[in-house]
């Protein structure tokens, strides 16, 4: 044992993870891993990675960190012991309907929109990224045979979850579980659900054919990757897994996970995992306790389309006249036809940055004051921003329009985020009055697709809760 000096009481000994941190090669041996598997979470933790790698110690007759990072070195990522220090290394706290909300999200809005834009190919993909010891998947299935048995009769459904941990991925496989993963499970659930072994929980056979587990690494691994089956999915879930990697890796991840979704398709993350980028990708569709990221679906190529985000309505060139210039504007040269909208004159919209889609959709107000759909686009950037006053924009869209379904629904979500539970309860339920006796499958004006049924669902989590 290395000894170093003490204070007046005499010598402290060294623990064997001081004595791995102090090791030259210690830092080389942290950077190789946290490149080959994006955890970031170990950047400033290096008593952490040095516990964990002092589980691994003695590796053979190797005994210091120096001569672990020549043993990772020859063997390479795909070893036995570089795959072992990953398990030590990676979280495994997971339990079945975590976060509960979520769930109730994708039952009462996300399902039954894939139902219905599949109905088709009569095919539902879902990816459980980072899954763990497998409840996320699990629970996804059990999901979906108890809530839309009838729906999805004569349907090819897959779920497949994806981790970097193969002995996560083993025990996914064996579906069997202590109590802690079925805490907060009724006992309802727990006889439809599992088998009691001995003081184990098996997933019932029921529940398991569906599902489905490999190996992949979401840092290293191409995505979308056709090959392994990593694409076109209706639906993923990547719940805090990118809590542990930079900020680099996180937007390329992000990135990547928007690429495997269809169009359509809908991005299930951790609550402390949202950000700027989310919102640039994605539309956000937020309900109680839980906010989903919906890809919208790609527009037809045009020549030089206007710089407006995907889920904006196409924008008119302000038909309003210009203010007058102090001196004559020269004739501009002739445009050709496919030329996209003229940047509105300063005179009129302040421009922050050049066709900013704030920028146009002032332009269009300007254009047409009486326009609801303007004022409502203008609400919902106002509140993505952080800007303006977002409640007065739905205001004045459902001044114009008394019916507009979306407006009553995004005002109500303004005043819920503001603390203001009775004016937002109150919208709520115009919207869903508004809703009344018509067909489920008509879709909700400017919804991008959302349909009455969806909507509804929504609201109905609204309209449940304590805040009613």
């Amino acid at each position: 044992m290395v000894r170093g000096r003490g204070s007046a009481g005499g010598q402290r000994p060294v623990t064997p993870i001081e004595t791995i941190q102090r090791d030259p090669a210690f830092p080389r041996l942290k950077a190789m891993v946290i490149a080959a598997t994006g955890l970031a979470y170990y950047a400033d933790k290096d008593a952490a990675f040095a516990e964990r790698i002092n589980r691994r110690l003695p590796f053979g007759r190797v005994t210091t960190a120096g001569g672990y990072l020549a043993a990772l070195e020859a063997e390479g990522p795909g070893g036995a012991e570089y795959q072992g220090l990953i398990n030590e290394l990676t979280v495994g706290e997971t339990f079945f309907f975590r976060y509960i909300e979520q769930f109730d999200a994708l039952r009462a809005v996300a399902i039954p929109e894939c139902l219905r834009r599949n109905q088709k190919t009569r095919l539902l993909r879902i990816w459980s990224a980072g899954c763990s010891i497998g409840p996320e998947a699990y629970t996804l299935e059990i999901l979906l045979k108890q809530h839309f048995a009838e729906q999805l009769d004569g349907w090819q459904v897959h779920i497949v979850g994806t981790d970097i941990n193969d002995a996560f991925l083993e025990q996914a496989r064996r579906g069997v579980y202590g109590d802690w993963a079925v805490r907060g499970l009724s006992p309802e659930t727990l006889d439809a659900c599992f088998d009691r072994r001995d003081r184990m929980w098996s997933v019932k056979p029921k529940y398991r054919q569906w599902t489905s587990f490999m190996p992949f690494n979401l840092v290293e691994g191409a995505i979308p990757s056709y090959p392994h089956g990593i694409g076109l999915f209706d639906i993923i879930l990547c719940r805090n897994v990118m809590i542990y990697f930079d900020e680099m890796t996180r937007h390329r991840l992000i990135g990547d996970l928007h690429k495997a979704l269809s169009d359509g398709g809908w991005l299930v993350v951790g609550h402390a995992e949202a950000g700027q980028q989310l919102n640039e990708l994605f539309t956000p569709v937020s309900v109680p306790g839980a906010t989903l990221y919906r890809k919208q679906a790609e527009l037809t190529p045009q020549p030089a389309p206007p710089p407006v985000r995907a889920w904006l309505p196409p924008v008119d060139p302000p038909r309003a006249a210009a203010p007058v210039p102090a001196k004559p504007a020269p004739r501009p040269a002739a445009v050709p036809a496919a030329a996209p909208p003229p940047v509105p004159p300063k005179a009129v919209v302040p421009a922050t940055e050049q066709s900013s889609p704030l920028e146009v959709c002032l332009a269009r107000i300007e254009a047409n004051r009486l326009d609801p759909t303007a004022h409502y686009q203008l609400g919902l950037l106002e509140e993505e921003l952080g800007v303006g006053d977002p409640v007065a924009a739905f205001k004045r869209a459902l001044y114009l329009d008394s019916g507009f379904v979306l407006a009553d629904y995004h005002l109500a979500l303004a005043y819920w985020r503001r603390g203001r539970l009775g004016p937002a309860q109150r919208h709520f339920r115009n919207a869903r009055d508004a809703m009344a006796g018509r067909p489920d499958d008509e879709p909700v004006a400017q919804g991008g697709g959302l349909t009455v049924r969806e909507l509804c669902g929504m609201l109905d989590l609204w309209l449940s809760g304590e805040e009613a």
